[in-house]
């Protein structure tokens, strides 16, 4: 459990990945679900989440200060870095630009893409292959581990011993499997810590190839965006002829995994009736064989992996989804497909037909979306009420406050941390 004093979990989370046992345990608890006739006993009635959270510019700024700051946040997979030299410029924190580079050791680092002379931009290219990184002002040069190794008229600064300390800023870079997170704070947690359970639950799917990379900009607040991607009580009015016919939100079964992170596990659309021997066959043709794969053959795993991507998973692959705030009002949604390794030369047609599929889904979603956000100006709502269905919205709330801290949060914005108790620990918890 997370303590009321301390921003986020420090614990040290070590598990094993989803096990036959568990899968059977989910099977159970998703034949629960569908036979309740009233939420389940005990659980919270809980309140309306304030409206002002989603609107107001001084808890936007909070946010990204606390939040967004303190974060492990996705940038990239190493499929983008293949080359020693190769690199991006990342800007879709809306702050000073992160170049993310492979040295010539190697290692994937990122830094600031700002020059310790004058403060300019060093590298304008968004993405290229380099063998060192001149600043385009005065050229001041940086080999690809960040140091500095050339200036011009070097005469002039030849008695400034401050000189050694000019090497480009870096900033925080690990990897889980082939997927490249950063983080702005030097005193956070520890990648693999930060995602806990999720790192272990998800192990299949850490060497996937992103393809497909797809980007729409909407005029509404990130979190009204990712929230109407973490439940599924919606399918039946947005989506009835397409994401409907496939999965069934009456067997939703949520989890809540320490540090923010979530869950959702929604039973296709007849996956009671499915044979053995059919999942069987299924699991041999995509050549699936850990432990948790039978689950996904009957069902769509999704997880929130805090604060602002979600992966909803197929048979052999997922979409990645990443929710950029831009400002109060408006969001960078980027999508992908991830699916295992091709080799060289172009992806297989289906991953594309995988990407067009989502974007028509994405275009059901996002058509109500700038909608709402205009809604939410009315002096009559109070901000939105939560179901158990939609549980994971709430999870998600309590967990900005948490890492926020909640004395920092306007007294009038707060939500009460009523989930704390459902928080668990391990990938075989449910």
């Amino acid at each position: 459990m997370w303590t009321t004093s301390s921003p986020m979990s420090a614990l040290v989370l070590r598990s094993s990945p989803m096990d036959s046992q568990t899968v059977e345990r989910l099977r159970a608890e998703i034949q629960n679900e569908y036979v309740r006739v009233a939420p389940p006993e005990g659980f919270p009635n809980l309140p309306r989440i304030p409206v002002g959270r989603y609107t107001d510019p001084e808890f936007f700024k909070l946010e990204q200060a606390e939040v967004f700051d303190k974060s492990w946040l996705y940038i990239g997979s190493s499929w983008e870095f293949l080359e020693r030299g190769s690199y991006k410029v990342y800007d879709n924190m809306g702050r000073a630009e992160i170049v993310i580079i492979r040295g010539n050791d190697d290692v994937i680092r990122a830094f600031y893409n700002t020059c310790q002379h004058r403060g300019a931009t060093v590298l304008r290219e968004k993405t290229g292959r380099l063998d060192y990184l001149s600043c385009q002002f005065h050229s001041w040069t940086y080999n690809l581990e960040g140091q500095l190794i050339a200036i011009p008229d070097e005469r002039d600064f030849a008695n400034d011993p401050s000189l050694k300390d000019c090497g480009l800023h870096g900033v925080r870079c690990e990897s889980w499997g082939k997927f490249i997170y950063i983080n702005l704070d030097d005193d956070a947690m520890d990648l693999e810590t930060w995602l806990g359970p999720v790192s272990e639950d998800f192990a299949w799917a850490k060497d996937l190839r992103p393809t497909n990379r797809h980007e729409r900009v909407i005029a509404v607040n990130w979190r009204v965006c990712i929230e109407a991607f973490v439940e599924v009580y919606h399918i039946g009015t947005v989506h009835p002829d397409s994401v409907a016919q496939g999965i069934d939100h009456r067997g939703t079964v949520s989890t809540f995994y320490p540090n923010g992170h979530s869950r959702m596990i929604v039973p296709n659309v007849g996956a009671a009736d499915g044979a053995p021997q059919e999942i069987k066959e299924t699991l041999a043709e995509y050549r699936l064989t850990d432990e948790g794969a039978p689950l996904r053959v009957e069902a769509n795993v999704s997880y929130n992996i805090f604060p602002n991507v979600l992966v909803p998973s197929g048979l052999s692959g997922f979409t990645l989804m990443e929710f950029w705030p831009i400002d109060v009002n408006h969001t960078r949604l980027v999508t992908w497909v991830v699916e295992p390794d091709w080799g060289d030369g172009v992806e297989p047609p289906e991953y594309k037909e995988r990407a067009g599929y989502f974007d028509e889904v994405l275009d059901e979603d996002t058509w109500n979306m700038e909608h709402i956000q205009r809604s939410y100006q009315s002096p009559h709502f109070k901000g939105p009420k939560i179901g158990v269905h939609e549980k994971r919205i709430y999870y998600l709330e309590q967990s900005l406050d948490k890492m926020i801290g909640p004395d920092k949060v306007p007294e009038d914005m707060r939500v009460e941390p009523l989930l704390e108790k459902y928080v668990v620990q391990t990938a075989q918890d449910i």
